[in-house]
């Protein structure tokens, strides 16, 4: 009897074991990821899923020290990027890890997928995706009425698949939902259009010339524009670009987004005549099926091949840090690597709330950390307004991260800051030892936008994102043209050269609930409102046209 005993308790153990779960991606709660939407229920039992299993990396400490070498303009090695098949190669996950998740995948019947080496991106049914997971799918709406299908738990995998995974999704993560402000016209403030923007920032008449290089903004959750607008756009306010059609990748139908006009239409007359693109990725396939769009972003540039992907992406997606787990911002962050090590640049806008999050709060007192533009590996665009003199933006968000480490490249710029800014506020908002942002600025109020054959004056850091990043398109194409490389990852070039920026010293970042009497202000060198200052694309062009 006791032979009999001892066997079923170890066969207990054994089930036990074998059917343990490990949660993945709990450390932000369930109550600030679904801020702002409202479940509607279970989800229809026919909903189907465009699911990503990021599955771990190796070598990422390696992709990291190349990334370092290739774009310090001191080191022997600027501008040697890798090529796609070498960051496949070097950061490629074990063949086990492949094997097991896809093994877990084919057990839940889970059989139409596909990788780009180190993410498995399948189609899988409602009941499949509650199953694997052990979840819940409810239907949640959000304020400006958009929906998604999303689990009302953190999710979980068995422990033995767990260790091979970084994270699954679409899941628990919401989609950002932050959007432009469209102004009413004021009389006697400055107007911003293609021709003002490229007088005030030095570019003059210099177009794109080599048709190798190429650039692109981005949209997400079914942000379109329409072609008879961007004629319209360029009949008014850039005539050279007249005939000119960009490349869509991804859906672009339906009423057009305002966000998407204004990328489209500013980073292709700053970067004028380089070949551009727009790059749209809805949140729900034709077919319906749930993806999360930022990761399908990241995703298509790890797959498209070095010939054709663009060397310059505005990006005008964000949140607060506090919103995003670690295992999900990590992996990102190794995403954003590969990409700079392929001479890939990426732009991403501060965000409009001053030191507040998205919502106008500070959470327990402190400033709002925004991701993605406060990674260290891209490049934040914060904004500004006026123009005599031009001085920060209250609305531009910036800071310091609470994530990030301060970076080497940016010590002496944040030391500098701190040694000489006065009426900063206190220390207890945020960490002063950490990663600042924004990088850089541009103007953020008052576009000229044709959206839906109306023009309509905007505001927000996405204005100055595609307008820095068609910039840094023509800054590419100069270089390109010479037979040299692309920028890829700006970072420490920007900050070993801030003499080839307009340093912003005046204008005070708003505040917010929670967040104190006020945020940072402009001062004279970098600072956590406008980064380094704004573009003169002659002195930039100098500095880059003796770059190896």
């Amino acid at each position: 009897m006791a032979t009999k005993m001892l066997a079923l308790c170890s066969l207990l153990a054994l089930t036990t074991l074998a059917t343990a779960r490990v949660a993945l991606e709990d450390d932000v709660s369930l109550e600030r990821l679904q801020q702002g939407w409202t479940s509607e229920g279970p989800a229809s039992s026919a909903t189907t899923f465009q699911v990503m299993f990021a599955v771990k990396q190796r070598n990422v400490d390696a992709l990291e020290e190349t990334l370092l070498r290739v774009s310090d303009p001191d080191s022997e090695s600027y501008g040697k990027h890798m090529t796609m098949g070498q960051v496949k190669a070097l950061i490629a996950p074990a063949k086990d890890s492949i094997l097991t998740v896809k093994s877990f995948l084919r057990k839940n019947g889970v059989r139409d997928c596909e990788t780009n080496g180190d993410i498995i991106r399948c189609v899988a049914t409602l009941k499949q995706m509650e199953s694997m997971l052990d979840v819940k799918m409810h239907s949640f709406r959000h304020k400006s009425n958009a929906t998604v299908v999303r689990a009302t738990q953190h999710y979980t995998l068995p422990e033995d698949i767990a260790t091979h995974v970084d994270f699954v999704a679409p899941v628990n993560r919401f989609p950002s939902m932050r959007s432009l402000t469209v102004l009413k016209k004021v009389s006697g403030m400055r107007t911003n259009t293609p021709d003002s923007l490229r007088k005030l920032y030095n570019v003059g008449t210099v177009e794109g010339k080599n048709p190798k290089n190429k650039q692109a903004c981005t949209a997400f959750l079914k942000q379109h524009f329409l072609q008879k607008d961007l004629a319209n756009f360029y009949k008014k306010y850039y005539p050279d670009m007249e005939g000119m059609v960009p490349k869509v990748i991804g859906p672009d139908m339906g009423f057009p987004g305002v966000e998407a006009s204004l990328d489209i239409e500013y980073i292709s007359t700053l970067g004028a005549k380089v070949p551009t693109e727009f790059w749209s990725f809805a949140g729900t396939a034709p077919d319906n099926r749930q993806n999360e769009p930022f990761l399908d972003f990241m995703y298509l540039i790890g797959n498209t091949s070095d010939a054709e992907v663009p060397k310059v992406f505005s990006t005008s997606y964000g949140e607060a840090e506090d919103t995003v787990s670690m295992a999900y911002m990590s992996r990102i962050e190794a995403e954003f690597q590969k990409a700079g090590g392929r001479g890939i640049t990426l732009l991403f806008a501060s965000g409009d709330s001053g030191c507040a999050d998205d919502n106008g709060q500070c959470k327990n007192g402190r400033f709002a950390g925004m991701w993605p533009a406060g990674s260290p590996w891209v490049t934040g665009v914060g904004g500004t307004e006026n123009d005599t003199p031009e001085q920060a933006w209250g609305g531009s968000s910036g800071g310091f991260s609470d994530r990030w480490p301060q970076p080497t490249f940016q010590k002496e710029a944040i030391a500098t800051f701190f040694s000489t800014a006065t009426n900063l506020p206190d220390q207890s908002h945020y960490n002063a030892t950490s990663r600042g942002f924004p990088d850089v600025s541009a103007q953020a109020t008052n576009f000229e936008v044709i959206n839906g054959g109306v023009t309509l004056p905007v505001a927000g850091t996405s204005c100055a994102t595609p307008t820095f990043s068609g910039i840094v398109g023509l800054l590419n194409d100069l270089r390109m043209t010479g037979g040299k490389s692309p920028l890829g990852w700006m970072n420490p070039l920007l900050y070993k050269n801030p003499s080839m920026f307009t340093d912003i010293t005046t204008g005070t970042q708003g505040s917010g609930i929670g967040c104190g009497p006020h945020g940072f202000a402009a001062v004279k060198g970098w600072d956590p409102v406008t980064g380094l200052g704004t573009a003169d694309y002659q002195k930039m062009a100098q500095v880059i046209a003796d770059l190896p």
